[in-house]
């Protein structure tokens, strides 16, 4: 069984409000108490504590760092590895280092997090990891669209309007268009209304039958699963 010391226990009930009402201040001290002594369940709570402003203002330079060395020590959930790429990618008060960026990314991604692998698609897409591989953005954008992100749905629309990573496919692209714009991408809309002109009835019915079956598989994904017994 799990011995916690009784600093981390104090903050613990300092943080739900165990016995008093919660206190982030004195939970993100004691925590950080912790923290610093190498505690790596403490680094990762202070890491988020910075990055929501519990108990402090928020504070991403100081998140990263917390997130990040728990992270070295094998302590992690997929958000706080998809944060540590994120900020990789964009240089947000880090260097910015596509290398880290993808393998944090990547790691997040295996774990099914949505914005990793939409961060991922990106880094293909535009060349940030070696060369061009519009195949492999293409795969990663269509597996988040499919749960429902519309800036991802454009993005595969835009893909195979142009033949990137695929064959020109209007029908397709129609399709996911349609997705996207149903959650009011105005972008999206104005794409497939100049698509939808120059497409053939044969297409438009095809290209509509599709956009029903995209989206019922579209809903089932967002479905709760059932409660197990």
């Amino acid at each position: 069984k799990e011995i916690r010391s009784p600093v981390m226990v104090q903050a613990y009930r300092y943080y739900k409000g165990l016995g008093q009402p919660a206190n982030y201040p004195k939970a993100l001290r004691l925590y950080l108490q912790e923290a610093n002594g190498g505690n790596v369940d403490a680094q990762f709570i202070v890491g988020g504590m910075y990055f929501k402003g519990q108990g402090t203002d928020p504070n991403q330079r100081e998140g990263f760092k917390w997130l990040l060395r728990a992270a070295q020590q094998g302590k992690f959930s997929p958000e706080s590895l998809a944060i540590i790429g994120s900020m990789y990618l964009q240089g947000t008060g880090v260097p910015q280092n596509y290398q880290e960026a993808r393998k944090y990314l990547q790691q997040a991604a295996d774990l099914d997090d949505l914005s990793a692998k939409k961060n991922l698609a990106f880094m293909y897409y535009n060349g940030l990891v070696g060369k061009v591989d519009y195949s492999r953005a293409l795969e990663l954008y269509t597996a988040v669209a499919l749960q429902g992100d519309n800036a991802a749905q454009n993005n595969v629309g835009l893909m195979y309007v142009n033949g990137l990573g695929t064959d020109v496919d209007r029908v397709q692209a129609y399709a996911w268009y349609s997705l996207a714009a149903s959650q009011g991408n105005a972008g999206s809309m104005v794409a497939r209304n100049n698509l939808m002109i120059q497409m053939s009835w044969e297409e438009l019915n095809r290209a509509q039958a599709l956009s029903v079956k995209l989206f019922k598989e579209v809903e089932n994904a967002r479905e709760p699963l059932p409660a197990t017994p």
